[in-house]
């Protein structure tokens, strides 16, 4: 089983984060998606990126950095991320096809700290970056689950929505292998 968060815009309890880490050590698999930091839907202070933390630092389960990552306040505006060069993993490299890069239009990244998890590998990288810093995909476990974490909604947009809004359609972004990225992500996540 996989739990996705595409940008959550509301603190979790303190149950929801017991919850949310439990099944992840006891084996689920969670996905992260956050956005750009001050990217507060509902204005209640809170963005993706400080629930994300506050899910990775402020629990019952495990708050020692437990990902071994901590997400990036920056409100990065544009730019093609390129993925690694590792044919062999399955996120990368899975039945869903061959990622090559993704799609950041106002996302953010992760800064890894592998000292925490050994875990914790950067997968897609934002342009001049590269091993612990700028990582806008990145994977780890955790106990018996898989985590992985993208720094923006707009890769798994549609570009529908509530009109008025400012939409991308980057599941189908012809610079990107977004939906490639995805879907392998989320079954590896599940196996």
């Amino acid at each position: 089983d996989t739990l996705v968060l595409p940008e959550p815009n509301t603190l979790f309890t303190t149950a929801e984060k017991t919850a949310i880490m439990t099944f992840v050590k006891n084996g689920g698999g969670l996905f992260m998606i956050s956005d750009h930091t001050g990217a507060d839907r509902n204005n209640d202070g809170y963005d993706a990126v400080k629930i994300l933390n506050d899910l990775m630092t402020n629990n019952s389960v495990d708050s020692t950095d437990p990902f071994g990552f901590s997400i990036d306040s920056l409100n990065i505006s544009s730019g093609y991320p390129a993925a690694i060069s590792d044919s062999t993993n399955a996120v990368l490299h899975g039945s869903f096809g061959t990622v090559t890069k993704s799609l950041i239009a106002n996302g953010t990244t992760a800064t890894l700290n592998p000292a925490d998890n050994s875990a914790v590998k950067g997968l897609l990288y934002r342009s001049g970056y590269s091993g612990n810093t700028g990582a806008f995909f990145a994977t780890s476990t955790f106990g018996s689950g898989k985590v992985a974490f993208w720094g923006d909604s707009s890769p798994i947009d549609d570009g529908t929505g509530q009109s008025g809004n400012t939409l991308y359609d980057g599941w189908n972004d012809t610079g990107a292998t977004n939906a490639a990225l995805a879907l392998n992500a989320t079954e590896w996540l599940s196996s």
